[in-house]
């Protein structure tokens, strides 16, 4: 996906620069007056979010609006672009495959892409889950000096390869939006579907996601948010109008409640076994045996991984000012879905973090940069 070029520098101020430290609960503990404030000095239109404990939704909420021009508001039913909280999802389809045995972590991507170059055929399925790979950072594509709107497989594929590696593969880490858009192409060589009818199949349609597709720019979407950034503190259109056919590193879109109830599926089993979820939320090794870190924090495959005074923390951000996070031996989870995006300062994690210290002040956080 492309990115302004004042944030082109790293893809971690999703992020925001956060390490880990307890954080303490505000003393009104009133989390609506909490969210307001932080969406008016934002300038946050829109946001709607949940919490759970082991599979109860314990405070959700909607908030603004969700396109400024049309004066609609968010619901908790309105339909966000996830952007990269796509990866995590991506991620969980190619570990059911690996647990059916249909995909090895240790394959080559050769195994199930043609045409890669010789210097990819080193390239691991696990690689790609975990940004290990050397592939280059962002999914941009190029024609005469320009990004085209329409983007096919093939065009995206043709102009990737065309990159060198940054690294040889297993020996760093760098995010790679190409590496997401490669384990799409991968989904769909091994099921012989594509890879938006493979997760209706396999996730949206058995949790019933009902409100969760993959992006169509031309489809009509009943209460679809629009997204906005900022420039010389104006709000403006977000322009994010590209229609990838294969978006498997950003193109998913739903709402807070399916997003719940992709939660609840993947803590009670239904989508994943225990120990496979326990591969994903362990932190890559490099080659040389160290863990593999994007900009300080590890990365397991498909999240964020890291624990804190013995608590366990998965999380994952995403550029249109979407967060999720989740305590896996505690049960608890956020999803907090806006419309800002995260170069113009929504906070998407300080915000959704803040939420947690007011329902539980006992769980350490993420707490990210003030910004």
């Amino acid at each position: 996906m492309k990115f302004p070029s004042a944030v082109l520098a790293s893809p971690l101020l999703l992020f925001e620069f956060f390490c880990v430290v307890p954080m303490q609960a505000q003393a009104n503990g009133d989390v609506d007056k909490y969210i307001r404030h932080e969406m008016e000095v934002r300038s946050v239109p829109g946001l709607a979010f949940a919490v759970t404990e082991n599979d109860r939704t314990i405070k959700k909420g909607a908030y603004g609006l969700a396109n400024i021009e049309t004066g609609s508001s968010v619901e908790r039913d309105s339909v966000f672009e996830l952007a990269s909280v796509t990866k995590p999802i991506t991620a969980v389809a190619v570990m059911m495959l690996v647990q059916e045995g249909r995909i090895g972590l240790e394959d080559s991507i050769g195994k199930y892409v043609a045409d890669t170059p010789q210097a990819w055929h080193e390239i691991t399925i696990g690689e790609l889950l975990s940004h290990t790979s050397g592939l280059r950072e962002y999914g941009l594509v190029q024609c005469n000096g320009s990004e085209p709107l329409d983007i096919s497989t093939k065009q995206q594929f043709d102009d990737l390869v065309k990159s060198p590696l940054l690294f040889p593969p297993g020996t760093g880490a760098q995010y790679s939006d190409p590496g997401y858009f490669l384990l799409g192409m991968v989904i769909e060589k091994v099921t012989g579907l594509k890879y938006r009818d493979f997760l209706q199949a396999r996730i949206f349609g058995p949790v019933s996601m009902n409100d969760t597709s993959i992006l169509d720019q031309s489809a009509i979407i009943s209460k679809r948010v629009s997204s906005y950034t900022l420039r010389e503190g104006h709000l403006k259109n977000a322009r994010r109008g590209w229609q990838h056919e294969l978006p498997s590193w950003y193109g998913i879109w739903s709402t807070v409640d399916d997003m719940v109830r992709f939660d609840a599926a993947l803590s009670s089993g239904s989508l994943l076994k225990p120990e496979t979820l326990q591969q994903m939320w362990t932190p890559a090794a490099l080659k040389n045996g160290k863990t593999a870190t994007i900009e300080g924090m590890s990365y397991g495959l498909g999240w964020f991984v890291s624990s804190a005074a013995g608590h366990r923390i998965v999380a994952h951000p995403g550029w249109t000012g979407t967060f999720y996070l989740k305590y896996p031996d505690d049960g608890v989870s956020i999803i907090l879905l806006s419309n800002l995006d995260a170069g113009s300062g929504s906070a998407n994690t300080k915000i959704a973090q803040g939420i947690l210290a007011l329902l539980r002040s006992d769980l350490p956080r993420f707490l990210p940069r003030e910004n």
